[in-house]
Parts: structure tokens; sequence; C-alpha cells
């Protein structure tokens, strides 16, 4: 639901910002957007992929507001900012503006924003309300690849210099990783999700830092998640295709904000009441190659979870002997 009152037009009028000194044309998803050349107070409409890089690119001070999750007991805070930055809400001057679907419009007025971050496909029902506060530009956050909508999010935050710093190390770093693991395309990676309670397993194509990190270095995949088309970038397979996601290694993750997922046993289970003897069937279970990670730190757009994937596929997979799997 979305609060929006009556009201809502003199609290416009009263947090318009003043007219920025100087102004730039940022072309976003939903057109070419007028927008401050260095922008003081921004509100993001997504945690991961937006307050997570502002962050990161060392724009903490600049964000007014940011979307972010409740816990179980009912206290929000900044979906992996918290953990890799230590950036939250009770320790900043970022104000909570609403989960998904019930962003809180009247709270973002009084901020007084002078820039709007939002994601074309998720916020363009709000863009009409959203352009009464403040200039508001959309990531395009399927059109763009990885690195692109982080860098489209440092641009409009007038940080891209700390971005392209980061992407040079970064490049260095796989190129090392590459040096390590020269047979990458010899060796395929599977990533899946056990999901029991609605009978199937989610096999990734994309998987943020992670799969970006592994197609980097060079990893192969199995046909059947190679060949996913869907945007998202995710399937569901019903338990008989579990031979099809088979691979010489599988990462899947747990998430300790999820009851039901919150350690790697959790997750073993949760794949052996989906697949009964899931262990003996599988390759890269039998011979111990399956991988299970905490979800946020690479699940997230960040240069920082990309080194975290990036060690811990190094970790797992470089300089070990392995079974390989040798498809029927």
């Amino acid at each position: 639901m979305i609060r929006f009152a009556g009201a809502m037009a003199a609290l416009v009028l009263m947090a318009l910002p003043l007219v920025a000194a100087e102004t730039r044309t940022f072309e976003a998803a939903n057109g070419a957007v007028e927008i401050p050349a260095d922008p003081q107070r921004i509100v993001s409409l997504h945690d991961l992929s937006i307050t997570l890089p502002l962050v990161e690119f060392g724009g903490v001070d600049k964000i007014a507001g940011s979307h972010g999750r409740v816990d179980d007991a009912g206290e929000p805070y900044i979906r992996t900012v918290n953990t890799l930055y230590g950036v939250d809400y009770d320790n900043s001057d970022i104000e909570f503006v609403g989960i998904f679907n019930e962003i809180d419009l009247e709270k973002i007025a009084l901020l007084e924003p002078d820039l709007i971050i939002g994601r074309a496909g998720n916020d363009d029902k709000l863009l009409e309300n959203l352009n009464k506060i403040a200039p508001t530009v959309l990531i395009d956050v399927v059109g763009l690849d990885y690195f692109g909508r982080m860098h489209a999010v440092a641009d409009a935050a007038n940080l891209t210099d700390e971005y392209d710093r980061r992407l040079a190390l970064y490049q260095q770093q796989i190129a090392e990783s590459r040096r390590l693991v020269p047979d990458a395309a010899d060796i395929s990676v599977s990533i899946i999700q056990p999901w029991p309670k609605d009978g199937y397993i989610n096999g990734s194509r994309t998987y943020y830092a992670l799969s970006q990190v592994l197609d980097d270095i060079g990893f192969a995949k199995p046909k059947v998640i190679a060949d996913i088309t869907d945007a998202s970038g995710d399937a569901e397979f019903s338990p008989e295709f579990l031979p099809e996601l088979d691979a010489d290694f599988a990462f899947s993750t747990y998430e300790i904000a999820s009851s039901e997922q919150a350690s790697p046993q959790l997750i073993r289970e949760a794949f052996e009441a989906l697949i009964p003897g899931f262990c003996d069937i599988v390759h890269f279970c039998r011979n111990h190659q399956l991988v299970i990670l905490p979800r946020s730190p690479i699940y997230a757009s960040s240069f920082r979870s990309l080194e975290i994937a990036n060690d811990s596929v190094l970790t797992h997979i470089a300089g070990r002997e392995f079974v390989p799997f040798a498809q029927n």
C-alpha cells in the first residue's frame, strides 16, 4: 500500500528543495532527466542495488533516505549495507522510507531530497508522484549489466571517480583469478537453491556478485542453466530435473535473516526434504563439491560483494584436487 494522503500537495510545496546552482541532463530509463550536478540529499528506493553502491562509493553523507527491510522484531534495517559497511538507520542520518510496495511518499517529501533514484520496472507506478517531490531517475536494472547498473548509480550521484577506482582493482583481481584457474572453461558450476515448501529447485544463470565472478573467471554452466532466458536470470526446476543441474561444483546460499534457511545445515536439509537421498544422487554433493555460502554478501551490487565472491570461489576451487563430473 502506498501512503499518499490528501495533504501530499501541501507537503510537496513545503519540501521542494531550492533549485541547484548547477544541473545536468541524466539519461535514465524514464528518459532525459535534469538533475543536480552534485546531489546532496538522495533518496534511494532499493537497498541492495542503489543504497549499497552509494555507500561503497563514498556517498553515505549524500543519502537522506533509503528503502529497507524489517526484521522479525519489527525493526527496519538496510540489508547488506549493515553487514558489509556497518551503516544502518540507527548509526547514520539515513531515514527509513519503507519496504517493497510500501514506500512512504510523505516521508520522502519531508526529507527534502534533491534527487530520487529508483528502479525501472519496480518504481514506475510511483514516478508521477515522485517527480512532484524531486527529480527522479529510474535505473534500467534489466537492460544494464552488473557493472552498468552500478555505474549508473555512481553517475547519478556524482561518484564515478570511486567507481572507476574500484573497477580497476576488481579487474586486477579477476586477472589473477584467471591465472590461478587457467582451466576454468573446463569446470562446470551450478548455482541452485532448494525450496521444498514450493516443491522446486531454483537455478540461477545470474546471481549478482557470485555469478558475475564465475562468468568473469570463465567457468562453464550446466546447459539448462545457461539456457535460462527469463530476464530475472532464474528458473524453477522440478526435482526430477536435478540430474540436469549436476556439475563439477555447485553453489547454494543460506540467509541468516530467514529462520528456514539460516545455516548451511538447513540448506542441506532442505535439499534432502525436496529430494530424499539428494547427496547420493548428484556428483557435486557425493564428492563434497557442494559449497554453501552466506547469501547477503554475494547477492548484491557491490565491488566488496565481488571481492567476497571471488575469494570464496578461489578458496573452494583454485589449486585443489577434485573429482571431475562426467555427464552421461
